[in-house]
């Protein structure tokens, strides 16, 4: 195969990227997003490609940090090395940084961008000499094509795909049946882990080496995971007290599930921003089962339009001044998202035929259908005649 570009979209068979080598490499690196998805295809990326290295972690493997991690560990390696950067998306801020800090690495060693953000997809053109392979936008696509790609597939490595995905809260999972509350657990448990210090390089090592462990404790740690406490209940969304700072979408979420909420709201301090934050989740298995039901990032929007609404737009947030206005800022967005989302939900009015006029009413329809039947038989009588017509009135010529 030649080099260059390789833009997929999709679930389709693709080549293996031991088939698209461009040339010989002594080292293959696996580098991953520092989140529990992240880790979860870094790890399967590791063992379908017989990785000798892997490496993610926050906030070196975030987007706006990827590149300059890489020249800092990579660029002056002795021999060339094979790198692929799995589920890291292009940076947003910076695209044209992010796509030629990868071409210069690419001059050196060999580069395979592995990505399921529909964020990316529109820069692939600009990447000349970095391989790249969109499989999206659902976390699971992309987490099976990595798996199909490992011989004699462990059950760990099954699971694994699934709970990857589970983390990153892929509506796919729920659609194709394969969610379980165990799995839940396993993938809150694994975000435990992967929030401390050097988490996810640590745990992302042990996954290689000791999967098994890891998955037990991981089992283990979904305790500490804090809560959210109920402030109100507006219709289908919770409303929740202060939110436990680094917690928040999580804390959000369990808060849902335990109060049987399609969404739930809250307020967060930010510490490192010094900033009040005003957040909302949709509830992922709820999005996936009524995909027609709005967002809290499309609410927040028609809300407050002159104000910078970031993140997911089932899981975004909002900067607020002070407490009190992120708390009425919180109501108000609880009130609207209830009233979009119960009329959006709110079943079709049937009409209710009654007994007695059952039978009058199907035998207008049986002699509708039997004059139309009618009509069609002399439509093809018709067209029949016209083509004896035509036959008999046609010249033919030697």
């Amino acid at each position: 195969m030649k080099p260059g570009n390789i833009p997929r979209v999709g679930g389709g068979k693709l080549e293996t990227v031991e088939k698209m080598s461009m040339g010989v490499s002594e080292r293959t690196v696996i580098v991953g997003h520092f989140d529990v998805h992240g880790i979860t295809a870094a790890y399967l990326a590791a063992k379908a490609f017989n990785a000798t290295e892997v490496f993610a972690n926050y906030p070196q493997t975030s987007p706006e940090n990827l590149v300059s991690t890489l020249q800092n560990l990579y660029a002056a390696a002795p021999a060339k090395l094979r790198l692929i950067i799995v589920d890291v998306p292009v940076d947003l801020k910076n695209p044209t940084a992010f796509v030629q800090g990868l071409e210069n690495l690419a001059a050196r060693h060999e580069i395979l961008f592995m990505d399921h953000h529909e964020s990316s997809i529109p820069y692939l053109p600009q990447f000349k000499n970095v391989r790249t392979i969109i499989l999206g936008p659902s976390a699971l696509t992309l987490n099976n094509f990595l798996l199909s790609q490992i011989s004699n597939a462990t059950e760990n490595d099954k699971l694994l795909s699934v709970v990857g995905a589970v983390a990153d809260r892929d509506p796919e999972v729920i659609r194709r049946g394969v969610f379980s509350q165990d799995i839940q657990a396993l993938s809150d448990g694994l975000d435990v882990l992967v929030r401390e210090k050097d988490g996810a390089l640590t745990t992302l090592r042990r996954l290689v080496s000791e999967p098994t462990a890891v998955i037990n404790e991981a089992r283990a740690r979904v305790a500490a995971i804090p809560s959210a406490t109920l402030s109100a209940k507006v219709g289908v969304v919770a409303v929740a007290n202060a939110l436990p700072e680094g917690w928040g979408p999580k804390a959000l979420e369990r808060l849902a599930f335990a109060q049987g909420a399609w969404y739930a709201v809250g307020h967060e301090f930010v510490t490192r921003n010094n900033q009040w934050i005003v957040r909302a989740i949709q509830r992922w298995d709820i999005a996936a089962k009524m995909s027609h039901l709005v967002t809290p990032g499309a609410v927040a929007r028609e809300l407050w339009p002159t104000r910078n609404v970031i993140g997911h737009p089932a899981a975004p947030s909002v900067a607020a001044t002070t407490e009190g206005e992120a708390r009425e800022m919180a109501l108000q967005w609880a009130r609207a998202i209830s009233e979009k989302a119960t009329a959006a939900a709110s079943p079709v009015t049937a009409a209710f035929i009654s007994e007695s006029n059952v039978g009058i009413i199907l035998a207008e329809i049986l002699q509708r259908m039997e004059k139309m039947y009618e009509e069609y038989l002399e439509l093809k009588r018709k067209q029949v005649e016209l083509l004896e017509r035509a036959t008999r009135s046609t010249t033919r010529y030697d």
